[in-house]
């Protein structure tokens, strides 16, 4: 029996507003004209007899009522198509019980679940590959909705050490982004650094008294946003070799000890610490994911104080990117019937309308651009931060891997930034880091 581990990532104006909501409104007009926003009208005749699915996620409060008030539409729109809701305590919960499921033949039909846990089940050949869904004619997915789903979204739902196949449909993810004091760059007349020879600067420039321009708050998740914003990556594209030992990890880590060894940059020892030195003012620049907006918000002290978000610094950023985490939605192998029935739920799940009405409520970010132009007013302010923040280009998302050991090579990366943070050499502890990583994928250079 294997143990998996769950790793915790412990972690401008209105132009883009405008800017979102009338490539939202074309979509959405486009998608009205020309067919249903979704292929379930031409779907739905299929499902002629009952089908009952079942239905495992982990969430919790508002965003488990919710998604039970989803699901209770969904009936109501297919009568035919009975859907039961099982919560789970935590995804590790969720997990366990999963493998248990699957070892008695008895698996839900779907499940909402991060990746990783996601990608066990499809090496254990629970799910099927969604690609043939994807990609039908009739059922799959139109250009003009492909063109409708968040930047590099639908690509995060490959596993490329299982064949690269389509395991996941996205469904509820987080962004890695840079939050700054707003305040304090107007102060001394730093514009948003964009570039990551802009964010060096913006911190120097920024550190003064009792200020320092970053507070860091070592992360796996950001680190591997800043492989991605410099054009490298974690794994190979088979996730069999460690690549973040290139160029790109040798540029973030060189750049981690000039802002420490210039005193611009200091370690926070929790997230918690790190957030609680950005919303009282003394750093100005803290990344961290989406999830941070509404804790930012509750956090900040004074009430005041002006902070934002934007795009990570980049190397090019005409094209941003970025990494993601979150949940996603996976199909366990079944009849046909429920398999057809679970696809159609998986769609409808996904539309624009419901999209919308998840980050309504829970304040992530759509996986539909089209979701934009049905929200309703007011957003709440963090959310408006968001879609601010985000410019006139929005960020391609990555994946994190979903190999076996990942959360091993997770702790790898922090302590692996916490070592050069703290005075340790960038490339040998970047080969030191890699060589573990081999090791653990089971390539020993």
């Amino acid at each position: 029996m294997i143990t998996f581990h769950l790793s915790r990532f412990t972690p401008h104006a209105s132009r883009f507003t405008f800017h979102v909501s009338r490539i939202a409104c074309c979509l959405w007009l486009t998608a009205c004209a020309t067919a249903s926003p979704m292929s379930t009208r031409t779907l739905a005749p299929t499902i002629n007899q009952p089908v009952s699915l079942t239905l495992w996620h982990s969430y919790t409060d508002a965003s488990a009522t919710l998604l039970q008030m989803l699901i209770n539409d969904f009936h109501k729109t297919f009568p035919t198509i009975t859907v039961r809701v099982e919560t789970k305590v935590n995804e590790t919960e969720l997990l366990k019980q999963g493998l248990a499921a699957l070892a008695l033949n008895q698996t839900p039909d779907m499940v909402i679940a991060d990746r990783r846990i996601l990608a066990e089940f499809a090496r254990r050949g629970a799910l099927i590959p969604l690609d043939n869904w994807v990609n039908d004619s009739q059922h799959g997915l139109r250009e003009d909705e492909r063109a409708d789903f968040f930047p590099g979204i639908l690509e995060t739902g490959h596993f490329p050490e299982l064949g690269n196949q389509t395991w996941a449909f996205p469904f509820d993810y987080r962004a890695v982004v840079l939050y700054y004091n707003a305040e304090v760059l107007q102060a001394a007349r730093v514009s948003v650094p964009r570039t990551w020879e802009q964010f060096s600067e913006a911190a120097r420039l920024t550190t003064r008294d009792h200020r320092r321009g970053w507070v860091m708050s070592p992360n796996a998740l950001v680190f591997y946003a800043w492989l991605f914003s410099r054009n490298g990556n974690v794994l190979n594209d088979a996730q069999t070799q460690a690549q973040f030992a290139d160029e790109a990890g040798v540029k973030s880590l060189q750049l981690v000890v000039a802002l420490t060894q210039s005193g611009a940059a200091y370690l926070a020892d929790a997230d918690a610490h790190a957030r609680a030195e950005f919303v009282h003012g003394k750093a100005t620049f803290w990344f961290g994911d989406t999830d941070e907006l509404a804790r930012l918000a509750q956090a900040a002290t004074p009430p005041s104080l002006k902070w934002a978000v934007t795009n990570i610094p980049q190397n090019d950023p005409t094209h941003s990117v970025t990494a993601q985490h979150g949940a996603s939605i996976a199909i366990f192998r079944g009849s046909d019937a429920r398999v057809r029935a679970a696809w159609l739920l998986t769609r409808w799940l996904t539309a624009p309308e419901q999209s919308a009405r998840w980050t309504q409520t829970t304040l992530r970010v759509p996986v539909r651009l089209s979701a934009y132009a049905r929200l309703t007013t007011p957003l709440p302010p963090a959310f408006t931060r968001l879609r601010e923040g985000f410019g006139d280009a929005l960020p391609t998302l990555r994946a994190i891997p979903t190999v076996r050991d990942a959360a091993q090579i997770d702790a790898t990366m922090v302590t692996l930034w916490t070592n050069v943070a703290k005075g340790a050499d960038p490339k040998s502890e970047l080969g030191n880091a890699a060589a573990r990583v081999n090791r653990l994928l089971g390539n020993i250079p």
